[in-house]
């Protein structure tokens, strides 16, 4: 009987002894991978100071600047994107394809970027250059938005005269006079709403859907061309006598107001 407990007590301590065993293993277990743990960490902090350094004392270099640059016509887009390419700059992507407005993204050496702006500008392909920004995009979408009519005289071999202008759906007016004009560069105003209402009947009396996208006589090509955009749709006029009689009148109400102004000759 004596035997049988001290087996047991024998049994007990063995027992006990091993879950001290097993704690103080699963402590040491524990404070392992603290451990790890913060050297991961350490690591990761090193790693992210020596990045930091070097970026400090490497800073990367800008060789390039972002323009949006916007189509004067919309169907030139092929010869845009190949003027472009063929001066050694980068097409990199259109920002606003639809009918009536092409807008891209482009880029040029940043220590050049003041040349091409005037250059580009100057190629008669772009009604607008300018850096990228936010603002820049969301203007040229406004402006895209709530056009109710744009006209643009382009150039020729002659004296012509060269400009454009957008009316706004709230009669607010830009004017960019170019060449054989009264008033060099952008003006704006507004016009009254007897003025506005009387422009969008004599658009509305038009059937602008269904007219021609041009009326160009190929024999005519040194002349210059006008391009009226209006719901959506743009027209290229270069013989008038084919204009269906409304049309003209619209496009004249436009010129009125600008003559008006004291912008274009009559």
């Amino acid at each position: 009987m004596k035997t049988v407990w001290l087996d047991l007590i024998l049994c007990n301590n063995d027992i006990k002894n091993a879950m001290k065993y097993i704690l103080i293993l699963s402590s040491l277990m524990a404070l392992s991978c603290k451990q790890q743990q913060n050297n991961i960490k350490n690591t990761k902090a090193t790693k992210i100071e020596i990045t930091i350094k070097e970026e400090k004392e490497n800073p990367i270099i800008k060789t390039q600047e972002d323009l949006i640059v916007v189509l004067k016509n919309p169907n030139n887009l092929i010869d845009a994107k190949a003027l472009i390419e063929n001066s050694g700059l980068v097409w990199s992507e259109l920002v606003i394809d639809n009918v009536i407005l092409k807008t891209a993204l482009i880029k040029v050496p940043i220590n050049k970027k003041a040349f091409w702006i005037d250059r580009l500008k100057k190629s008669n392909v772009f009604s607008s250059v300018e850096i990228k920004t936010k603002e820049t995009i969301n203007n040229i979408k406004y402006i895209s938005e709530n056009t109710y009519v744009k006209i643009r005289k382009s150039n020729c071999y002659g004296d012509c005269t060269v400009y454009d202008v957008v009316l706004f759906k709230n009669g607010k007016v830009i004017f960019n006079g170019i060449e054989n004009v009264l008033s060099k560069g952008k003006q704006e105003f507004t016009i009254s709403e007897s003025k506005m209402k009387k422009i969008k009947v004599m658009f509305e009396k038009t059937f602008f859907d269904t007219y021609l996208e041009s009326y160009i006589d190929k024999s005519l090509m040194d002349s210059s061309s006008t391009f009226i955009t209006y719901n959506k749709k743009q027209i290229e006029i270069k013989l008038w006598k084919n204009v269906p009689s409304e049309l003209v009148l619209a496009y004249q109400s436009i010129k009125d107001i600008l003559f008006e102004k004291k912008l274009i000759q009559q």
